[in-house]
């Protein structure tokens, strides 16, 4: 019997024991009759709970029971969810019970947009910053020189746009440090790098280096010189020169990364977009059994952060050796566009007009239409679901289309293709993504809509809205999460869910609200965080939810985030969380 034969064969016969436990024994009560069945069925079969959490208020994301008090756990299964009392039959003389004392339980969140690889880089062995202060960012860069060694590069980031006054090349703010080294740096967006002369030199980036597909070398309007910024692939194809990190390295950054992740909530998250080398490190960190949550990999595919598209087919033609357990590797990622904020989002109307870029600019996709669908066929056929990374509406349709014709030409896989941050939507194709099947992936933590103001003389007042998360779930559309951290500064999933829930600013920074009818209420977003991404991570008859047959999979609050004010639910702490009946992080 194979390993996940034999996986079914236990939630199987998990699901039937706890049949049994709540069989009626003709007792005077309910709860009563099910306890002795439990018990009995217990006592024949030898089986009892690992551990069991009571004294609780479960949220279990079932209709039949939306609430309960108590949690049997075996072998990493949940055996049951009920009352205290149903539950207590299912001690054993070696049951391990822990009173919760009123505390909440619900399932763990699935983020399903994460760069958990690079944040713990950054992290570990770059110079990192994150300010929208020059002058603090500055002084971190003058400390990390100090540390290097003569010629060595100095990588990292992430910078922001406002650090560059009007008629100043960014290189030369760096220029002026008094360093030698070779800098590079990412920015907020982690699409975008801002390089010294050094670098360029070394990178062999003149002023007529022509630019790549889907990307650009920033120049100035007058004199054509390049100012030291790169967008997009022009970033990503010179950053693969730079990089030398090793499998080891790329392994401790996942450990950091997973680490910061538990402590948040965080159960399964899906890297998006895992290359070669990541993928290596993982599959080590999953035969050394360390990896603490269960992980979904995006194999890159036609990406410049890859070292060749030969490399690519190679990891995705072998892929199923290596899915276990806790890394599942039959996802893929595909970059369509850049971002608004930087002219590269690809757009169905132009920008507003600019000195730079005239009065009929759309941006670019990296990829043509037809290139797209071929791709998207070809790896819907061997049962890879796809993410596309498409933040302006023209991008958004192109993923659509692809999907549809993979529909079309394939039939129905069953697989949930994904549009990844989907947060600028043409009216036409909001319902399109319910119609095929394909999940818009939506992430607050990018957004706090007030923020949003800022992209209008980019894009004009008549604009439609942007993360219309409330009109694409009324649609009946798998709705789901993904932070992209760390293009934001934490993998907290708090501050996300309230801001689906307020519309608003959860640091309070800004009060505007933004676009109110888009909000959903708690329960919702709650789905959206849970059982929605288990569904889109191939997991939903295993993950989600708290329901006896499933992993348990599971996190303790510090609060009910029900009955407290909304604008408190960004600051909730986990005070335990559990992976397949383990405690990956926490006490009590």
């Amino acid at each position: 019997m194979d390993h996940r034969n034999f996986l079914s064969w236990i939630k199987l016969s998990s699901l039937l024991l706890s049949c049994l436990y709540l069989m009626s024994c003709n007792q005077e009560t309910e709860s009563q009759q099910s306890a002795q069945a439990s018990a009995g069925a217990n006592s024949s079969a030898g089986t009892y709970a690992d551990e069991i959490y009571n004294n609780a208020r479960i949220y279990t994301l079932e209709a039949d029971l939306p609430w309960a008090e108590a949690i049997a756990v075996k072998e990493g299964v949940i055996l049951a969810v009920g009352s205290n009392e149903e539950i207590s039959a299912m001690a054993g003389p070696d049951t391990n019970m822990i009173d919760l004392d009123g505390k909440m339980i619900m399932p763990g969140i699935h983020d399903t947009h994460a760069h958990p690889v690079d944040a713990g880089i950054t992290e570990l062995y770059e110079c990192s910053f994150r300010t929208t202060d020059l002058t603090e960012a500055l002084e971190t860069i003058r400390g990390c020189a100090a540390d290097a060694q003569p010629g060595q590069w100095i990588t990292g980031g992430q910078w922001f746009e406002s650090y560059f006054e009007e008629g100043v090349m960014p290189k030369s703010v760096l220029d002026e440090l008094p360093i030698d080294n070779p800098i590079f740096f990412m920015d907020w967006s982690v699409h975008n790098a801002w390089l010294n002369s050094r670098a360029l030199d070394l990178l062999l980036i003149i002023n007529d280096t022509p630019n790549p597909k889907g990307g650009a070398i920033v120049r100035d309007l007058n004199s054509g010189e390049a100012t030291g910024i790169l967008l997009d692939n022009a970033a990503y194809n010179f950053k693969r020169e730079v990089d030398q990190y090793s499998i080891a390295q790329y392994k401790e950054a996942i450990r950091w990364s997973i680490d910061q992740m538990v402590q948040v909530g965080i159960t399964t998250y899906k890297d998006a977009l895992t290359i070669a080398d990541s993928l290596a490190a993982y599959i080590e960190l999953d035969q050394e059994e360390a990896l603490k949550t269960r992980v979904k990999t995006s194999l890159s595919w036609k990406s410049a952060w890859a070292d060749s598209h030969e490399s690519e087919l190679a990891v995705i033609a072998n892929r199923g050796a290596y899915t276990s357990e806790h890394l599942d590797t039959d996802f893929a990622k595909i970059m369509l566009d850049g971002i608004p904020p930087t002219y590269t989002a690809a757009l169905i109307e132009p920008y507003m007009p600019s000195e730079e870029f005239g009065d009929d600019y759309h941006g670019y996709t990296m990829l043509e239409a037809d290139e797209l669908i071929q791709d998207v066929v070809n790896l819907d056929a061997q049962g890879i679901t796809v993410k596309i990374h498409a933040t302006g509406d023209a991008s958004v349709r192109m993923a659509l289309n692809a999907f549809e014709a993979a529909r079309e030409i394939n039939g129905n896989t069953g697989l949930i293709h994904e549009v990844s941050h989907a947060e600028m939507i043409h009216p036409d194709d909001l319902m399109r993504f319910y119609e095929l099947n394909v999940a818009p992936e939506m992430g607050p933590n990018l957004w706090y809509p007030a923020a949003l103001g800022d992209l209008r003389p980019l894009l004009g007042e008549g604009r439609h809205l942007f993360w219309q998360i409330n009109t694409l779930y009324e649609s009946g559309a798998l709705v789901i999460y993904g932070s992209d951290w760390p293009v934001v500064p934490s993998p907290n999933p708090w501050t996300g869910i309230e801001a689906m829930v307020t519309r608003m600013d959860p640091s309070g920074q800004d009060p505007t609200v933004g676009w109110t009818d888009e909000a959903v209420d708690m329960e919702t977003a709650i789905k959206i965080f849970t059982i929605n991404g288990a569904i889109a991570n191939k997991d939903g008859e295993s993950s989600g939810s708290l329901v006896a047959g499933k992993h348990a999979d599971f996190i303790v609050l510090d609060r009910n985030i029900f009955e407290v004010p909304i604008e408190d639910v960004g600051e909730t702490q986990i005070l335990l969380t559990v992976v397949a009946g383990k405690r990956v992080y926490g006490e009590l």
